[in-house]
């Protein structure tokens, strides 16, 4: 089968869809819509120009569709997967392949669906391909709520490579000092300032705590001048932009995994930190609540409250972490059932499969 993966240049989550289906023997290729690092399959770039801002540049992602329509008339494949619905999911609508999948992995539709012409624009742009695929049970409550058909919405989300986060364990011990990592992207929705704030507190009522960032973006600077700012320096790490798996080696010294995401699709940050052993201090979110219970296999707090985030850290600390080890096998478990990445993109090759052997 001749596969097309199609969606912007640095795309975080393409990768492990071009490995599996390469792996499996399909003839994989990627259509990037934004400037793309080089990939082990071959990379067809439609993005005119050598400068990209992601956000001056918006409009080039229509000129990068009408580029896309005329590689994909040269490449002829049998499927189409587009990701991201307000970028891939655009240039799908205007290559309009009869036999194309589009992925939405959340603020695509989570803040899309309060713009009246985003909302339309989704309708079209849904309502044409032959399968959506969500990564969360909210984000398919959402998309049915558009009026898309039920019986070709799909909920998988490309999952994780356990085995390699299992080997990798954290430390279960009740803590003298909270140890927490946090790897989500320093972007507004991430809600940085929420940890670096509870971190202020933490310091105010004297707990102990190391705290490691994982990531880039463009709000790193701005977390850089609160911790320089507040004297936080000695406790805070930023490791910056780093590897998938070279993560690895901060979750190993960590205990705790931190996320004040204000929305979010099924998390693979999340997967991740739950694989390795850390114990998950998240947002109270939809998302977070499909796979997690307050004191059952989590500590929730309020979205944007660091005086809440700090309590339940110091709770967490001094009280909690006796139940801890249970709930981190728990967790690891349903991660193997709901996350495993082999499992579940098997499920989208069946899929993919289907599509390709209807009539058009």
């Amino acid at each position: 089968m001749k596969i097309c993966f199609l969606s912007a240049g640095t795309f975080t989550h393409i990768q492990p869809y071009i490995d599996y289906f390469k792996g499996k023997g399909h003839e994989v290729h990627f259509i990037a819509l934004s400037p793309s690092p080089e990939r082990n399959v071959p990379v067809h770039n439609a993005w005119t120009g050598k400068e990209y801002d992601v956000k001056a540049n918006k409009y080039k992602y229509i000129t990068a569709a009408f580029k896309a329509r005329k590689i994909v008339s040269k490449l002829r494949p049998d499927i189409i997967h587009a990701h991201y619905v307000t970028s891939g999911g655009l240039a799908a609508y205007v290559i309009n392949h009869p036999k194309t999948v589009l992925t939405a992995h959340g603020s695509d539709i989570n803040a899309s669906v309060k713009s009246p012409v985003w909302r339309f624009l989704l309708k079209r742009i849904l309502g044409r391909v032959s399968a959506v695929n969500v990564v969360s049970g909210e984000l398919y409550d959402k998309v049915l709520q558009l009026g898309i058909a039920e019986s070709k919405i799909y909920n998988i989300n490309v999952g994780i490579d356990y085995d390699i986060f299992r080997e990798h364990h954290a430390a279960h011990s009740a803590p003298y000092v909270l140890k927490m990592v946090c790897n989500r992207r320093f972007e507004s929705v991430y809600d940085h300032m929420t940890i670096l704030r509870a971190l202020v507190l933490l310091r105010q009522k004297q707990v102990p705590f190391e705290m490691s960032f994982i990531g880039g973006g463009p709000l790193l600077q701005a977390a850089i001048n609160f911790v320089n700012m507040h004297g936080l320096e000695n406790q805070v790490t930023f490791y910056g932009q780093v590897e998938n798996i070279a993560q690895l080696a901060v979750f190993e010294k960590c205990n705790v995994y931190l996320s004040s995401s204000r929305s979010d699709g099924t998390s693979l940050s999340l997967l991740e930190a739950m694989a390795a052993g850390l114990f998950p201090v998240v947002t109270d979110i939809v998302a977070n609540r499909a796979i997690l219970v307050h004191e059952t296999s989590a500590l929730l707090f309020p979205v944007g409250d660091a005086e809440k985030l700090a309590k339940e850290l110091t709770y967490l600390r001094n009280e909690f972490f006796v139940k801890v080890p249970g709930i981190i096998t728990n967790n690891q478990d349903f991660v193997v059932q709901k996350g495993n990445r082999q499992t579940n993109m098997q499920k989208l090759e069946k899929i993919y499969n289907e599509i390709a052997l209807s009539s058009d």
